[in-house]
């Protein structure tokens, strides 16, 4: 757990989940604000009442926002085989009210079911995670800086995520939400296939050998990974040989050369334009920056 700052909190939480897994959690109250976000695995929040119960999946490409107050209980079944990884945010209802422009820092209407009195019951909403989330996310996942500069970079990665989450909400609330034309099953399949593609960078396999791994065919595969990453299969695989190259360009006493062919490169020119227009610098200007 990191704290950026007083009042918000990040928690990078990755592991295998034991089989049949049920979590049973009794009445709480929560003190913050909660984002959490599912990059991979499969699983549901549990939420029983007297008639019936509330399920809300925690499955690879989806978030839950649940407000501060009081949490009833509930169960968390991680019954899976697949590994997590979740991205956990906690916000304290001061910082979002910091964020209001007026003197009072009150909330607009739309957001104020976010900030509950105590013992109030929490407002709790499942939603899918965005193209423009997911990038984010993986900007998060894949930070390669250290101290004060990492810290103010996730900072910064946070609250964009969270004003992302804002803008879903009100729009929510707001009536004007448009549907994912992806279904459940599909939306998985599509996480499956990125997680296959970046597996093996060397030997990435083909649009249409990807498409078969994962049952779908070519132009659904194409579609899907527009809709859920905000860009093609082509640009996310480049994209993160880039976030490598990055790292190794801070890590190790390498040269540019060598770091364009572990990306993928023929020339280090090509790598050069391609990094400075992902990073905002050249190559060497990072490696010095890092050194």
């Amino acid at each position: 757990e990191i704290q950026l700052r007083d009042g918000i909190w990040l928690t990078i939480d990755r592991h295998q989940p034991v089989d049949c897994l049920l979590i049973n959690e009794s009445e709480e109250e929560y003190q913050s604000i909660w984002y959490i976000f599912t990059l991979s695995g499969k699983g549901q929040l549990i939420v029983p009442s007297a008639l019936s119960e509330t399920l809300i999946p925690r499955t690879a490409g989806k978030y839950t926002i649940e407000s501060n107050g009081l949490s009833p209980r509930h169960i968390t079944d991680e019954s899976d085989i697949d590994p997590y990884c979740h991205v956990f945010i906690f916000v304290r209802p001061s910082v979002l009210r910091s964020f209001a422009a007026s003197p009072e820092r009150e909330l607009p209407e739309s957001l104020q079911h976010l900030v509950k009195d105590p013992g109030q019951e929490i407002y709790r909403r499942g939603g899918d995670i965005t193209p423009t989330m997911a990038v984010v996310l993986q900007q998060i996942l894949s930070c390669s800086y250290q101290s004060i500069v990492k810290r103010a970079y996730l900072e910064g990665k946070v609250i964009e995520l969270i004003a992302l989450v804002l803008d879903h909400e009100i729009a929510i609330q707001q009536g004007d939400v448009k549907q994912d034309v992806l279904k459940s099953e599909q939306r998985e399949r599509i996480y499956y296939a990125r997680e296959i593609l970046l597996k093996d960078l060397d030997n990435p396999p083909s649009i249409a050998e990807l498409a078969h791994l994962v049952g779908l065919n070519e132009g659904l595969l194409k579609r899907g990974f527009r809709q859920a990453f905000g860009t093609t299969v082509f640009d996310t695989l480049q994209s993160h040989r880039l976030d490598i190259a990055r790292q190794l360009l801070a890590e190790q006493d390498i040269s540019i050369f060598e770091v364009a062919q572990h990306a993928g490169y023929g020339s280090a020119t090509t790598f050069g334009r391609a990094f400075r227009k992902k990073f905002g610098v050249s190559p060497k200007q990072y490696q010095k920056a890092c050194r």
